[in-house]
């Protein structure tokens, strides 16, 4: 599977992006389990490598999406998915008894096409952070690695429900979460990252806008006055260059020094390391707490 210059630099741009696309509802597939545990799973989406792995099926991927680069192993396995769909040839060189989709990630007709050539094909959602230990399960029963699955779900409810608990009463802060900087983009408050923000304390000043994902104008963003900016960048490539942040000039979260890098690995890619984004995200809320008190 080859991909085109210019294509690969879409992708590498259009990260967070894609996280927010996959996100959407509504896809024919098959949710019947298969009669017996698959042995050789395929996945089109970077997240879905990471629940697999996480819920113990690791041993039995065969295939994966671009971009799929954690654990470590999943980077030596053949790539059959990207932006452009399931490349369908040579996921068949896979021979895979199971391709898991994102719910409203994956085009309808990839999805038909291989039910067509009778490959059970499972949807796996995640539109808030209690779907991941259910997403974990599920891909535990599929794979036959439920024991390892339930492990894994456990854990994340354990940490979530730790982090809800030490933030609850926590300092409301006013946060601008950018998705892109040029052309400027952001969320409203039914994304997942949203509710990331809310578990640490935080609300989204664009909360109440109807659209999931907007280009907001830099007026509305100086009369909502965030008092902190949050942008990700990946920590698992080279360093990013030096960021240029006068479009936020006259923010309170500026004149704090609260414009602030998260990671985009885990925190945009809605499977188990999100967790981490969580403890991270709280952590950085934190700081900008501090920051906002010696402020003033």
């Amino acid at each position: 599977m080859t991909f085109g210059v210019t294509h690969r630099r879409c992708l590498m741009t259009s990260t967070a992006l894609l996280m927010l696309c996959v996100l959407s509802t509504s896809l024919a597939a098959n949710d019947v389990p298969p009669i017996k545990p698959a042995m050789r799973i395929a996945t089109t989406a970077p997240s879905l490598t990471e629940l697999v792995f996480a819920a113990g099926a690791g041993n039995r991927l065969v295939a994966v999406s671009a971009f799929s680069d954690y654990p470590v192993e999943a980077k030596k396995l053949p790539q059959i998915a990207d932006f452009n769909g399931i490349n369908i040839e040579a996921l068949l060189v896979s021979k895979p008894d199971l391709v898991l989709v994102w719910r409203g990630g994956t085009r309808e007709t990839d999805i038909v096409r291989l039910q067509k050539l009778g490959i059970a094909v499972e949807a796996i959602g995640v539109v808030s952070l209690e779907d991941v230990p259910q997403a974990l399960r599920r891909i535990g029963q599929l794979a036959g690695s439920l024991p390892a699955a339930d492990v894994a779900a456990g854990l994340f409810s354990s940490r979530l429900a730790a982090l809800k608990s030490r933030y609850h009463g926590a300092a409301r802060m006013p946060v601008f979460f950018e998705i892109s900087r040029i052309p400027l983009m952001t969320i409203n408050g039914t994304h997942f990252i949203s509710e990331v923000l809310r578990v640490c304390g935080g609300d989204n000043v664009f909360a109440g806008v109807a659209q999931m994902v907007f280009e907001p104008s830099r007026e509305a963003l100086l009369q909502k006055n965030p008092r902190v900016v949050f942008y990700t960048v990946s920590k698992s490539g080279k360093p990013p260059a030096a960021r240029d942040n006068t479009l936020y000039l006259g923010l309170d979260a500026v004149a704090a020094g609260n414009v602030i890098a998260l990671d985009a690995d885990s925190l945009l890619r809605p499977g188990p390391r999100l967790i981490d984004a969580v403890t991270e995200t709280c952590a950085a809320l934190d700081q900008g707490r501090r920051r906002q008190i010696n402020k003033n």
